[in-house]
């Protein structure tokens, strides 16, 4: 809940909104309680991605180390104002990012700016290499996009280039000074300029400095985040010394995610993934496509009400945990501070 910024939220908000969102939650507190699915109201968080393709190599990530099976392509423009168009009297929040660099999509602005048209609040995660651009900073910050995450995971090249293989920090830098002097320009207070800090062992030195020097490039606001890994070796290389920004152990050679899970997931009674190609999947730990639950030329309600979703649902209120969820984060505090 960090990285929300409630005023702009707020603002995305209806009374039948509001209404759809506080079933659904209910139904998620009933299904906890009962170890029965309940489902009312509609998807009121969608995530859509663009694309899967990437301009850096970050080595923990699918996509960037090339780990991905799915094939890499591009949302059709057509495809998403179709989503937009049918769904948008339910959904409130739109993390329009996933597996890719979003700005790489050719129709990225327009995308933003079709959803602001249906009055959703919408956050782009970024790598910031393309926004160093001045042009398309403004058209950026012209479309009405509420939040601007950026990657910043030092504030040397020499730490930031160490995990954002292929990265210019100076390019990010420069993303910053832009977007705020749009801001100025258009007298616009958004997007909210938001940098994730992931502190890592090669960074972890830079914490004391961070906070303060990258606010002066121009952030509203820094989170320090716990790193994510996919093996114990990584854990090894890549995890910092400070207890609070793990959250893995390794015991007796193998990766531990340091959380205790409670019911099932809430993530499945609120939102939904919908990849670049339509195919829509319960979450954003689904990377490769392994649980299709529909293709979202249909109504996504009609996709979460769906028996496949259902089963789904089902099967972790039973903590049947697929191997998606060995590594989720729900539960944890990935912001520590």
């Amino acid at each position: 809940m960090k990285e929300i910024y409630w005023p702009q939220l707020l603002r995305a908000l209806t009374i039948p909104k509001a209404a759809t969102a506080l079933q659904s939650l209910a139904s998620y507190q009933i299904s906890r309680w009962r170890k029965k699915e309940h489902l009312w109201g509609a998807p009121f968080v969608a995530h859509i991605e663009p694309t899967n393709t990437c301009d850096l190599a970050c080595p923990q990530c699918d996509t960037g180390a090339g780990r991905s099976t799915r094939a890499k392509g591009f949302m059709p423009l057509e495809l998403y104002r179709t989503i937009i168009e049918r769904n948008a009297r339910h959904l409130i929040y739109l993390i329009l990012y996933d597996q890719g660099e979003p700005t790489l999509h050719p129709d990225y602005i327009e995308m933003i700016r079709i959803a602001k048209r249906h009055r959703l609040y919408v956050v782009c995660s970024s790598n910031g290499q393309r926004l160093a651009d001045a042009d398309y900073a403004r058209e950026l910050v012209h479309s009405g996009l509420d939040v601007l995450m950026l990657s910043a995971d030092g504030i040397t090249q020499e730490s930031y280039g160490a995990y954002r293989r292929g990265g210019s920090l100076e390019k990010v830098k420069t993303a910053m000074a832009l977007v705020n002097e749009m801001r100025l320009r258009l007298h616009r207070r958004t997007p909210h300029i938001q940098v994730q800090f992931v502190v890592m062992r090669h960074n972890e030195h830079e914490l004391e400095d961070a906070e303060n020097t990258l606010t002066a490039w121009g952030a509203d606001r820094v989170l320090f985040k716990s790193p994510y890994v996919r093996s114990a070796a990584a854990a090894a290389e890549l995890l910092p010394s400070e207890p609070r920004y793990r959250r893995y152990g390794i015991e007796e050679g193998r990766l531990r995610t340091l959380g205790i899970r409670r019911g099932s997931c809430p993530r499945l009674w609120y939102s939904l993934v919908v990849h670049w190609d339509g195919h829509v999947v319960p979450c954003c730990f689904d990377k490769d496509d392994s649980y299709i639950l529909g293709q979202a030329t249909q109504p996504l309600r009609e996709i979460w009400h769906n028996q496949a979703f259902s089963d789904f649902r089902t099967r972790l209120l039973h903590q049947q945990w697929p191997e998606l969820c060995g590594n989720c984060s729900n539960g944890l505090k990935i912001y520590p501070t």
